[in-house]
């Protein structure tokens, strides 16, 4: 049968050397590093980005809802804001542990983009799909994405 390797998913190594304090001090400068987004803003108006929660107490790995096995963890959501089959979706940067089915041309709310499916690299369960190509211009930020549905990954603990 042979022997099956995955790849799984720690948090960052730093995770555990962050306090609260340095966090906040962290916050800080990045914020201050953000000055030059401040004179790109119109007069009166100030142009922030949203702070980035460097204490990672909300990191989760999310693995098959099958065999557990890691696909990817909550620092490579994109969005949550997407739908597939099965009901409400994440878009993801990067995955692992997948591998990619055939591929096909895929008619969806916002346009027509050539996918093919995702599924484990384990149990062979359907997960999800990675965008390879789309027609619209302004939907090419999802080449090369992933779409993680709900109802087939869980958090592993």
């Amino acid at each position: 049968m042979g022997i099956h390797l995955t790849s799984y998913i720690d948090p960052p190594s730093c995770w555990q050397r962050l306090s609260r304090k340095s966090c906040l001090a962290a916050n800080r400068a990045r914020e201050s590093d953000d000055r030059h987004v401040t004179l790109l803003a119109p007069p009166g108006r100030r142009l922030r980005r949203r702070p980035r929660n460097l204490t990672l107490e909300k990191f989760v790995t999310y693995g098959c809802k099958c065999c557990r096995t890691h696909l990817s963890s909550s620092l490579q959501i994109i969005s949550r804001d997407y739908h597939g089959r099965t009901g409400d979706a994440y878009l993801i940067s990067h995955v692992c542990n997948v591998a990619e089915d055939k591929v096909e041309m895929r008619s969806m709310l916002t346009g027509d983009y050539l996918v093919c499916d995702i599924v484990c690299n384990l149990c062979k369960s359907l997960v999800g799909w990675k965008y390879l190509e789309s027609e619209r211009a302004e939907q090419k930020y999802k080449e090369g994405k992933y779409i993680l549905e709900l109802e087939t990954i869980c958090k592993c603990t």
